[in-house]
């Protein structure tokens, strides 16, 4: 192989790893994105479901009977209060007395799973006065959640309200813009390897050549030192 060949395969190779490894950390720098973004969501998705809880059944949140109740209004199998939350915010919603769900629109095998428990981990951080967001496993699908303490007036913690946002949803996003860096490093290598071809091989080479090899001086371009 020629010097100008290997050169150009040089200067090729040098193109390539650069945009690979830009288009590496667009990825990964996409991704991170994304995920804070969606924690985010369901921070903030959280806050309006309190707020429309609070609108929709005004009062303090109660245990009476063993069941539980905002207000005068009994929330158990309150299938209104969390489908409209959900509406508004296309999550998954669900109300919490303890550890136990009371009351959700998360429908499995064409029921609501109301009875069933949260995870150890998400209760154990709640149930003692935490706020837990990260992403939780929900009857056996992956959300982005937040989990918040409910509280009765005497400051008692006595049930959970979740807000999930389904993991597909990042999942979908991630593709997407994993698929547009992908796009702009292939497009970003095209532009290096049509320079190489624009721009002639001797070219390369000569200027290489000019920075590599020391500067010579003949006797001509040297001065006469004065006596």
């Amino acid at each position: 192989m020629s010097f100008k060949t290997r050169l150009t395969v040089f200067f090729v190779g040098i193109a390539l790893l650069v945009s690979l490894g830009v288009g590496i950390l667009i990825i990964r720098d996409m991704q991170v994105q994304i995920e804070v973004a969606i924690a985010e969501k369901a921070k903030s998705d959280l806050a309006t479901a309190l707020e429309i809880a609070d609108y929709m059944r005004p009062g303090s949140w109660r245990i009476e009977n063993g069941e539980l109740y905002k207000g005068h209004l009994r929330i158990n199998d309150d299938t209104e209060l969390v489908d409209k939350i959900g509406r508004l915010t296309d999550d998954t919603v669900t109300i919490f007395l303890n550890n136990t769900r009371v009351a959700t629109n998360i429908i499995r095998d064409g029921s609501r799973v109301t009875g069933t428990l949260a995870a150890d981990y998400v209760s154990e951080t709640v149930l003692n006065g935490g706020l837990y967001v990260g992403e939780a496993e929900v009857i056996g699908v992956k959300y982005q959640t937040c989990y918040a303490p409910i509280k009765n007036d005497s400051g008692q913690i006595i049930g959970m309200f979740y807000i999930g946002v389904s993991k597909n949803f990042a999942d979908q996003l991630k593709h997407s813009f994993t698929a547009v860096a992908v796009l702009s490093t292939r497009i970003a290598l095209l532009f290096a390897l049509a320079a190489t071809c624009f721009i002639s091989v001797d070219a390369w080479s000569t200027a290489f050549l000019t920075r590599a090899s020391p500067r010579w001086t003949t006797p001509h371009d040297q001065k006469e030192t004065p006596p």
